[in-house]
């Protein structure tokens, strides 16, 4: 993608404006698709060889041509045999995924506990303080600039305690930001300090005792900023981490790995989290709307911040609403949900968690206090929007729920889909209550695989650990659940995503709560069927059926018939998005 400078406010409306006008290139022609095997994610016809095509949408799917005939004779069509020796999948769905935290990340050095795979190349792991800091000392010396230096991924409990102090030894001159790899909070040298203007003890204390900043979530000796005070951070980031270079590598590694990934729709659920919701809504656009973009993201504005800014949620509504309707039918758009969040940090330990709580005896850290959480939920619920809560711990949990049971009784919603987001740890009882109550789970399985052999020794405890992210519970009572990857907490894989919820083995190869897998039907339904249901496009997405969009995954071996331990490691051809194939191995795009 091309992005010019560094979006300055008087472009916000201009840029607003792109989203009333949609750039899509749909296959006009009627093409009928032949596979060795379309699986379709309906129950009523699971399986077929042939799918037809029109318009971007599907007309109809057969295992024979004469069973399309309606669709084919005395028609003008093309068989396209390109996939005859593959296996289609509905496009896969990401239902939780912010594309431009991601861009801001993925252009930064990673160094993290596990090993990543990216479009930009190979990063190893790195599991020991020593060899953490010896890496660190490598990239800063071969990343010299007058920008601050960015790394990811680091985490306490593999690479050890850090600090401003230790940071300074490290590198005295270069201003040096560490982002851990929960993307919660951040640690920098003195150098960093300066460079953000954040080096005065009193300027600094000022600016944490602002609204909506817990001065507890701030620590001017350590250099450390987390949960509600990271947002001084990415304030005064933003000339860094939005300007034009960064975010366009950034956006090209994001759709790359999506169409590598057979992804087709994603949803950025929280926009809003670095910059204003016009503007990021605005920069995803210039990347997503393009002709040769295929995949589509839904929008789901992070409305707390808004609240702020506009003065009321009332604001905030009719603010969408004129939003949503004039972003009908584009790739980019709005589709009546809203995100809240409740606790802190699953990768930092910062959710809230019931006693026991953690071993070394800290608490975990609100987002959103339990009581503001009911009085901001309550308008958008009574408005009849669908709301999803980032939620991690059982503490947590608690208080969401009982945000959503206040609700209920006060207006009662037979269908109002609330969505609980990541789903860290919970328990049997909170499990039945969320299903009790009508509520949905997108869930977080890269906390088992990353997670969850050192929570047992760190912190939770095996008997805890072995059941986050409880999915086996939820499957046996028929909770809709989907799969996210919250990209960079987890890759925008949903075949790996899928294999961590099906079998559950962790990066040390550890069986963790066997009795909490999904099978292997619902894991693939929490990727393509039941994602598009968890965002409400059941209709649209998610299943090869007559009338939807014509979006499928391309695979080269059928999930069905690999052993599910071998599900992550199914090549994938590309994809066809509203008709079109796209390979995964074509070019980088030019933009």
């Amino acid at each position: 993608m091309i992005l010019t400078g560094l979006v300055p406010s008087r472009t916000v409306l201009a840029l607003a404006l792109l989203l009333l006008f949609p750039l899509i290139g749909i296959a006009a022609e009627r093409v009928v698709f032949e596979a060795r095997k379309i699986v379709t994610m309906d129950p009523s016809i699971p399986e077929a060889r042939y799918v037809v095509v029109e318009d971007g949408r599907i007309l109809g799917v057969g295992n024979s041509l004469a069973q399309l005939n309606v669709w084919l004779d005395n028609q003008d069509y093309r068989i396209d045999s390109q996939f005859s020796e593959k296996v289609l999948l509905p496009g896969l769905i990401d239902p939780h995924l912010h594309p431009l935290m991601a861009a801001v990340l993925l252009p930064t050095s990673f160094i993290t506990p596990e090993d990543w795979n990216l479009p930009s190349g190979k990063f190893p792991g790195v599991r020991t303080a020593e060899d953490y800091r010896r890496r660190l000392r490598e990239l800063i010396a071969d990343n010299r600039s007058s920008d601050p230096f960015i790394t990811w991924g680091y985490h306490q409990l593999w690479h050890g305690d850090l600090n401003r102090q230790l940071l300074d030894e490290i590198e005295p001159n270069q201003a040096v930001i560490v982002w851990h790899r929960s993307f919660h909070e951040i640690i920098m040298n003195t150098a960093a300090m300066r460079f953000l203007e954040l080096d005065n003890e009193s300027v600094f204390a000022e600016i944490i005792s602002a609204p909506g900043i817990d001065p507890s979530h701030a620590n001017y000796t350590a250099g450390h900023l987390s949960e509600t005070a990271l947002s001084v951070a990415l304030a005064r980031l933003q000339p860094v981490i939005l300007a034009p270079d960064h975010l366009n590598t950034g956006m090209d590694i994001i759709q790359r790995m999506l169409r590598e990934n057979g992804v087709t729709t994603i949803a950025d659920m929280a926009t809003g989290l670095f910059a204003s919701f016009n503007i990021e809504a605005a920069l995803i656009k210039q990347t997503f709307e393009r002709e040769d973009s295929a995949v589509r993201v839904m929008l789901v504005p992070n409305v707390k911040p808004m609240v702020g800014q506009m003065g009321s949620a009332t604001a905030v509504l009719e603010f969408l609403d004129q939003m949503q309707s004039s972003q009908t039918g584009s790739k980019v758009f709005l589709n009546n949900r809203v995100k809240l969040l409740a606790d802190g940090a699953f990768f930092s330990q910062y959710m809230r968690m019931n006693p026991p709580g953690y071993s070394d005896g800290h608490e975990g850290k609100w987002l959103t206090e339990p009581a503001e959480l009911e009085s901001l939920a309550r308008p958008f619920w009574n408005a009849g929007v669908h709301i999803h809560t980032h939620v991690n711990g059982d503490e947590g949990l608690d208080a969401v729920l009982n945000t959503l049971e206040v609700l209920q009784f006060e207006k009662p919603r037979p269908n109002h889909r609330f969505t609980l987001e990541h789903f860290g740890y919970s328990t049997i009882a909170q499990a039945q209550r969320l299903h009790t109550l009508g509520a949905q789970v997108s869930a977080q399985p890269n906390y088992v695989y990353v997670l969850s052999d050192n929570y047992a020794q760190n912190g939770l405890g095996y008997d805890r650990a072995s059941q986050i992210v409880r999915l086996g519970t939820l499957e046996r009572q028929g909770t809709i659940v989907a799969l996210h990857s919250d990209l960079t907490m987890a890759p925008a894989d949903p075949l790996f995503l899928a294999w961590i919820a099906a079998n559950r083995l962790t990066m040390e190869g550890t069986l963790m709560g066997p009795n909490e897998r999904l099978s292997r039907e619902k894991a693939l339904r929490a990727i393509t069927i039941d994602a598009a249901y968890i965002i409400g496009l059941e209709d649209e997405i998610g299943s090869i059926s007559a009338g939807k969009k014509a979006d499928f995954a391309v695979l080269e071996q059928d999930p069905y018939e690999v052993d599910v331990t071998l599900l992550k490691d199914i090549p994938v051809w590309g994809v066809v998005f509203e008709g079109i194939p796209y390979a995964a191995n074509d070019k980088p795009i030019e933009q």
